[in-house]
Formats: structure tokens, C-alpha cells, sequence
């Protein structure tokens, strides 16, 4: 019995210890988790808030004020949809008339833009994009990916 005793007396701190050595693993891979998890929400939202918009621009009619009102709308649009994670400045819209190798805003035309099977003529082409920094966090590294979102939609309304 006194044998026993000096061996469980010997192993009395070693759950602590081990736990020690475990715990910033565990933190680790939570806040990775966590953090990873959050960039991969504002993916999400940025990538919705883009596309509503590029079909909100490709519905609106051109203002009296220009093209410009009309990009600065369709800009303002993503930043309220958004919810504060991007600003206008960081939107890139645009309404273009599709050559095949147009690449405003850093998006291509869509396949077959060029023209438009019901009037042969080139259908215009609403462009939206954004790029936007985010930032993953390990216990022993950061990590700052960027974000982003390109979108072509067909405009609704004949202008171009």
C-alpha cells in the first residue's frame, strides 16, 4: 500500500500538466475556427451584396445626371447591402457595351455578350466588382487574405 501511494503521488500533477501543453492547441484551433469561419461570411456577403446590386443596376434606368449617377447608385447600393463591410470607393460598377475582350472592372464579358440573339446587336452589360481585405488570426500567425467579387449582368434597359 505505501508503494501505491508514492506512485499515484508521483503521477499527481500530470493531468495538469498535460492539459498545459494541450490548452494553446486547443485555443489555437478554436480561434482559427472562428476567425476562418468569419472570413468565410463576409465571402458570402460580400458575394451577395454584389450580385444584388449588378441586377439593382441592370433594372435602373440611367438618371438625368449620367452614367456617373447611375454608377455612384449602383456603387452606394453594395456598400448599404454590405452592412459596413465595404464602402463605395472599394466598388468598381460599370455599364459597358461588350467587345468579347472588355474587361472593366476586372470582369470579362460573359460568353456570347457580344450578341444579343434577338437583336444581333451587342446587348449591354452590367459590371460590378469589389476587392476587400480581411484578416484570419492564429494564436502564432495572421493571415490576410483578399476578398472578392466580380459580376456581369445582361442591363434590362436599352440604352447603349
Amino acid at each position: 500500500m505505501g508503494r501505491r501511494a508514492a506512485v499515484q503521488g508521483r503521477e499527481r500533477g500530470a493531468a495538469l500538466v498535460e492539459f498545459a501543453l494541450v490548452l494553446p492547441l486547443i485555443v489555437s484551433m478554436l480561434l482559427g475556427i472562428f476567425t476562418g469561419g468569419f472570413a468565410y461570411f463576409q465571402k458570402i456577403s460580400l458575394v451577395d451584396a454584389t450580385r444584388d446590386a449588378a441586377r439593382y443596376g441592370a433594372s435602373l434606368k440611367v438618371p438625368p445626371g449620367g452614367i456617373a449617377d447611375w454608377r455612384q447608385a449602383v456603387r452606394n447600393r453594395v456598400a448599404d447591402l454590405s452592412g459596413g463591410q465595404v464602402t463605395s470607393a472599394q466598388v468598381c460598377a460599370d455599364l459597358v457595351t461588350p467587345t468579347g475582350s472588355n474587361t472593366a472592372c476586372g470582369v470579362a464579358d460573359p460568353p456570347g455578350a457580344a450578341s444579343d440573339p434577338t437583336s444581333l446587336l451587342p446587348a449591354s452589360v452590367v459590371k460590378v466588382s469589389v476587392v476587400k481585405a480581411t484578416r484570419i488570426e492564429f494564436v502564432f500567425f495572421v493571415m490576410t487574405p483578399t476578398l472578392s467579387s466580380e459580376i456581369a449582368a445582361r442591363y434590362e434597359r436599352d440604352i447603349l
